[in-house]
């Protein structure tokens, strides 16, 4: 290989290097992750809303319920 075929070459997979970290870069944002999340909700919700019935009858039990042992512990 010659000198310039391997500075062609590396500078080509810095260009595909850097591409690929914008990209992972852009995946990873606080917003981006937030849209998808809620977009994965909704379409959760849309298509069967029981299971999220159900987590927040737990979650409204749990917090209840250590209302109380705070309140009418002992210590």
């Amino acid at each position: 290989m010659s000198r310039s075929t391997v500075r062609a070459y590396v500078a080509e997979s810095r260009e595909d290097l850097g591409a690929t970290l914008d990209e992972i870069e852009h995946r990873m944002r606080p917003d981006v992750i937030a849209k998808k999340l809620g977009a994965w909700v909704s379409r959760s919700w849309d298509e069967d809303s029981t299971p999220w019935l159900i987590a927040a009858g737990v979650t409204v039990i749990g917090v209840v319920a250590a209302v109380l042992w705070a309140v009418f512990d002992d210590d």
